[in-house]
């Protein structure tokens, strides 16, 4: 007979596979949260696994019953968000679930959505099946952001002294000495092709990629996800408080593919060539008044369903972002070249030793071919 303590370590290896999955669909689900699903049998077996499809549909649940077909009799299912209980564009998959015979439950997260959030929960022990939450939730958190800080309940229920906004990955390119170009308002590479990519993988889980004008201006970047065989738009914002932006950058040129939002403080004024761009809905505006300051702004955006937002600031935004605590978490691409001069990451023209604040701690360091990334969670 296995143990209790042997069974948890396999019910636990079971959820870190549905959790891996979860992040198959990342930034590819629409407005559904990214789910992961695993079904095991009675001998302890995989049988089945799935995850939530690129749109949102079908839900990871369906996916992996439809795998494990019969095997799933009487076996357990592991999946990192309560099961949806209630009919949409598609029947509840709490009614596939108790159709199919399983016995056990495991979820990581109850579902904050109003439409659940506990109602799957009830109707499958109605049913008679053993059913146990927050396994793993801790770790499940950070799977789905986006869809946890749209329904308000990340910074809720984990820090309830916070206010709601998105939940926001910061990424910066760096030399070995703290410099982000050789000059102010001066562009150029600083990572490798590597690390491009793996910047690009960023842009394509996240709902949004934010900058300031200023990076606009130096870098004229297009700041889409440029991944082959990923089809979809890249959403990106860029905060222009004086609505200064080049109408030929590449960022206005290929809004008719990647939507981009221009965060600004006054309306237009009607000849500006902006208004072209709006009415055919290739830019969309956002006009904060008195209120442009990152704390309403961010609030705003989370209102228009960006729930996890990457920034990738220059120096002043980056230093603004900390002042405020607004960085959830922090990517540093570091390259081991040296300017001995330039523009810094500490808002200089001098070397800098740089570290994010103390609250931050180190939680992964690793290499792309000569790059280092350093990454920190609060």
């Amino acid at each position: 007979m296995r143990s209790s303590n042997s069974s948890k370590e396999c019910d636990k290896r079971w959820m870190k596979f549905a959790l891996a999955l979860s992040e198959k669909s990342q930034g590819l689900s629409s407005e559904n949260p990214n789910v992961g699903c695993v079904v095991v049998d009675t001998g302890g077996n995989l049988c089945g696994s799935g995850f939530t499809q690129p749109g949102g549909r079908p839900h990871a649940e369906i996916e992996a019953l439809r795998d494990a077909g019969q095997k799933a009799k009487g076996g357990t299912l592991y999946v990192t968000l309560e099961p949806c209980s209630h009919y949409g564009q598609t029947p509840p998959c709490v009614k596939a679930i108790i159709q199919s015979g399983i016995k056990r439950v495991l979820i990581a997260i109850m579902d904050p959505d109003k439409r659940v959030n506990g109602a799957g929960i009830k109707q499958l022990k109605q049913a008679g099946l053993e059913v146990e939450v927050g396994f793993m939730r801790g770790e499940a958190i950070r799977y789905i952001p986006s869809f946890l800080a749209r329904n308000s309940f990340f910074f809720e229920d984990i820090t309830s002294n916070k206010k709601k906004r998105p939940f926001i990955t910061v990424k910066v390119a760096r030399t070995l000495d703290g410099f982000v170009s050789k000059g102010i308002g001066l562009g150029g590479k600083i990572s490798n092709q590597v690390s491009d990519a793996f910047t690009h993988d960023l842009r394509s889980r996240v709902d949004a990629t934010l900058i300031s004008y200023q990076t606009a201006q130096i870098d004229n970047p297009l700041l889409n996800a440029r991944i082959n065989g990923l089809e979809q738009p890249t959403k990106r914002i860029v905060l222009d408080k004086n609505l200064a932006l080049d109408q030929q950058s590449n960022l206005v040129k290929t809004s008719d593919i990647h939507p981009l939002i221009i965060v600004t403080k006054d309306k237009p004024k009607d000849k500006n060539w902006i208004h072209d761009k709006i009415v055919n809905n290739q830019i969309r505006l956002l006009v904060m008044g008195k209120d442009y300051n990152l704390e309403a702004i961010f609030i705003a955006l989370l209102e228009q369903g960006f729930g996890h937002i990457l920034v990738e600031p220059g120096p002043r935004l980056l230093r603004s972002l900390f002042s405020e605590n607004v960085v959830d978490e922090f990517f540093e691409v570091i390259s081991k070249k040296k300017f001995i001069k330039g523009y810094s990451i500490g808002v200089s023209e001098k070397a800098v030793n740089f570290t994010p604040p103390s609250s931050f701690v180190l939680v992964k360091q690793f290499n792309l071919a000569n790059d280092i990334i350093k990454f920190w969670k609060v």
